[in-house]
């Protein structure tokens, strides 16, 4: 494979086919990816902050515009806020990678082939009907035994935080908003934009790449509980096997807010009907 980037040793290593929205990275940038892995750590930690923060700037302003008394229900205003901190979050994340010369290849979605959406959907349903499964059964197992988990599980049927934000007051569209176009947009530039052909550039294998993009995107999902994390880290890896057969962002992101949507609007009441 002949890749043109003027350093003829790191092009005979560069491991992107030449689809792939990293093939064409010049040395400087290459070098910038591959030194760019304590990110892992500090990006995650900061989108924890940032929602953590945006969730404490409503609950002020919700409480300073009169609580239950005021015109704007807490769930609304949380969720408005949690999309500015999604959009905070890759607003600061694309002037770093800019700045690195490879911002363009970490937020490549574009152009969308006619095959990304049929390929989101089979990811999904793969995610759904394998991983899903797996999710309960990992929390059933540590259920056995709830003072080893960190939060002592959750609720097996509980598979989204839907109703809690609801009973919040959140609008259908505060929650769309935030669940089903900002968070899966910021996450899939992180993890599968980013953290995943980071460790690849390093020269780690693929499979152990999409693991451990895959791991940080469940984690950072822990305080929605154990079966959520689970099916969250099984989720990744379907995503993360759907950017490297892709090349770019277009179909994980499509899958990710097809998900997010069948959790918010669909999964909920289909259990309703089952139950």
């Amino acid at each position: 494979m002949s890749v043109q980037s003027g350093n003829e040793g790191s092009a005979a290593r560069w491991p992107f086919r030449i689809d792939d929205a990293f093939h064409g990275l010049d040395a400087r940038a290459r070098e910038a990816l591959i030194h760019s892995l304590p990110g892992v750590i500090f990006w995650p930690l900061l989108l924890w902050l940032l929602a953590f923060a945006g969730a404490f700037i409503a609950t002020v302003i919700w409480t300073l515009t009169g609580a239950e008394a005021g015109p704007i229900a807490f769930g609304t205003l949380l969720m408005v806020f949690i999309a500015l901190a999604y959009a905070l979050l890759m607003s600061l994340f694309y002037i770093w990678t800019g700045s690195r010369g490879y911002g363009a290849a970490v937020f490549r979605l574009w152009p969308l082939r006619w095959s990304d959406p049929g390929l989101a959907l089979l990811a999904l349903l793969i995610a759904i009907l394998v991983g899903g499964p797996l999710s309960v059964l990992i929390h059933d197992l540590a259920m056995l035994d709830p003072t080893l988990t960190v939060s002592g599980g959750a609720d097996p049927n509980e598979i989204s935080n839907v109703e809690t934000y609801l009973q919040a007051g959140a609008s259908a569209w505060a929650l769309a908003l935030a669940t089903v176009i900002a968070a899966p947009l910021a996450e899939e530039i992180l993890f599968r934009g980013w953290m995943q052909p980071m460790i690849i550039a390093r020269g780690v294998p693929t499979v152990l790449a999409i693991l451990v993009s895959a791991l940080f995107f469940g984690l950072v999902h822990m305080f929605d509980g154990l079966q959520v994390m689970a099916y969250t880290f099984f989720l990744g890896i379907a995503l993360g096997v759907l950017r490297q057969w892709t090349g770019r962002l277009a179909a994980p992101v499509i899958a990710h807010m097809l998900n997010n949507a069948w959790a918010l609007f669909g999964a909920p009441f289909v259990l309703q009907w089952l139950g």
